[in-house]
Order: C-alpha cells, then structure tokens, then sequence
C-alpha cells in the first residue's frame, strides 16, 4: 500500500500538478518547493549534529535514553526544519506557538527567518525544556520562551499572554489526545492569517484520523498534507480543500 501511494505521489501530486488554486500553486511551488540555500540552514545543521552527537542520558516519556535516540525519534529531519523555515519566512508569523520543542528544533527553525517574533514553546518533558532553552539560547536572537509543564495546565496562559497565534505547530512527541485537545483550545485564538503545522500525520493510523479531523473543523479551508508534514489555512476566502504535494 505505502508503495503505490508512493508512486501515486510522484506522478500526480507534485509541482503542482492539477491544482488550481493560485494560493495553493504559489505554497507549493515558491515555499515547499523552494530551493534556496539560506543562511540560517547552516546553524540548524550545526545545530542537528550537536544534538546528533550527544550520547547524554535524559528521561523521555518515563524511559531513560540518550539526546542523539530521542532525536531520531522525536526530532524532526533536515528537510523538515528546512520546510518550517521557509514556512516563517513566507507568513512572517509574529506571535508563534509550539506544542512540544523537539529538543529545541522546532522553535529555532520557526524563529530562524527574524529576531522580531515572539515565540512561546510548551515542553512536557523536563529535558527537552532545558535543551531547548539551551539550543535556542545559542542560536537565535529571537524571543523564544521555552515552558515546561503539563501541556494542557500550560496552554491557556501561553494564549492569553500571545492574545492572538500567527502560526500554531505541533511537535512529534506530543500524542494525539493531547493533541485534539490543545488545537480546540486554540481555535479561538486563531485568525484568518494564521496557519497551523502539524507533524507526523501518517506515522500511524491513530494519527491519520487526526489528521483528517483537523481538516474537517469548520474553521480550516485549505489543508495542504506533504506525507511527512501537513499544513492547515484558515483564511474564509479560500476555497475548501485539501491538497496533497510531494514536491520537497
């Protein structure tokens, strides 16, 4: 089945292929698609491999492991850093919020593209808050408040200290309940210029369905699902769709 979905991918959902929204068109080809080698992907490798590097012990979901397993697990790859990059740096979001920090890669590479946002990351787990407040303390010059808590205790005064979130993402080491949860507390506070990120949407199918959930709230009129990563667009003047791209 992955095979032919595969194949199904790159033969009709790339480059744009058969989608007619301009808006649509415009995300994939000029921000999925692009092939820029900006500055700041150096110091997202560099930081990658200090992370990649780090045989340290750190306690992940009650489970004692090492920084460089937890980030083949929970981290998110080069390519996909790559992608939120450039995601910030077509939108500009100025108030951002990250549920989970995948050991600080999430807020550095939303915050990479401008020293001038204000960036609120809620981490459950206690050693991926202080790597996180360590990675991003280190490579960015951006506004980024690394909380560590139970994320549902958590999310509420992180929205109203934001009053409104410009971009709204998910890591991979938050499950799917907690995720449903926190996206309904957080649909007030989103607006027609926002846009939601969500990762791992087909690592099982429990995520799927999640997945096909978010793309079902009344709220949301495009989603765009590149396989490893999905994007959610709340503006009512775009048509209702979803879409799917395999073009990065």
């Amino acid at each position: 089945m992955r095979l032919w979905t595969s194949i199904y991918r790159r033969l009709f959902c790339c480059g744009g292929f058969g989608i007619h929204s301009p808006f649509v068109f415009d995300m994939i080809t000029n921000v999925v698609g692009e092939r820029c080698a900006y500055y700041f992907y150096g110091e997202m490798a560099s930081a990658r491999l200090q992370l990649s590097q780090n045989t340290t012990c750190i306690t992940c979901g009650g489970r004692r492991t090492t920084v460089c397993r937890a980030l083949r697990r929970y981290g998110i790859s080069p390519k996909e850093g790559r992608l939120l990059f450039r995601i910030a740096n077509r939108f500009k979001p100025r108030a951002i919020l990250t549920v989970g920090s995948s050991q600080g890669m999430l807020p550095l590479c939303l915050t990479g593209s401008a020293s001038s946002v204000q960036c609120i990351t809620l981490e459950a787990e206690r050693d991926f808050a202080e790597m996180a407040t360590k990675l991003v303390g280190q490579k960015t010059q951006a506004s980024v408040e690394i909380r560590h808590g139970e994320y549902e205790a958590q999310i509420i005064p992180a929205l109203e200290k934001l009053g409104r979130v410009d971009c709204l993402c998910f890591g991979k080491e938050v499950d799917v309940q907690t995720q449903e949860r926190i996206f309904a507390r957080c649909v007030p506070f989103l607006y027609e210029q926002s846009i939601c990120i969500v990762t791992d949407i087909h690592a099982s199918s429990a995520r799927k369905r999640r997945w096909k959930a978010f793309c079902l709230h009344p709220k949301v009129t495009v989603s765009l699902d590149l396989y490893t990563t999905g994007i959610l667009f709340f503006h009512p003047r775009l048509n209702r769709r979803s879409y799917k791209s395999l073009v990065y």
